[in-house]
């Protein structure tokens, strides 16, 4: 889990990051990135009862996709509010998608630099 302190909570923030963010988009994600002027990065999850009617179906999805980017935050350039939209059921995709479809986001979004 994400420190406290990385997490974007409030919904004028991420109406701010969704209004004026870069975009980044792979298979199953959508990555909204705008400067936060802070000297850290925020980052919230948003998973829709579009992908799924349950909460723990959603939960779940959510989870996996906040761990992988906490292995990944290093990497994250300081100074971003980023908002992920998971668009579907992340259920069928294995880590090593997982991975590969984030890393593509954030890069399209100009928030991690390619590897």
């Amino acid at each position: 889990m994400l420190a406290r302190q990385y997490r974007l909570k409030h919904s004028r923030d991420i109406s701010r990051v969704f209004r004026t963010g870069r975009f980044g988009r792979a298979d199953q994600l959508l990555v909204k990135a705008a400067p936060n002027h802070l000297p850290l990065s925020r980052v919230v999850v948003v998973v829709s009862k579009k992908v799924d009617k349950r909460a723990v179906v959603r939960n779940r999805n959510r989870r996996r996709v906040v761990a992988e980017l906490e292995s990944r935050w290093q990497t994250v350039r300081p100074g971003y509010d980023i908002v992920v939209t998971v668009r579907a059921d992340l259920a069928e995709v294995s880590p090593a998608g997982l991975k590969k479809q984030l890393d593509q986001a954030l890069v399209k979004a100009h928030v991690i630099v390619e590897d």
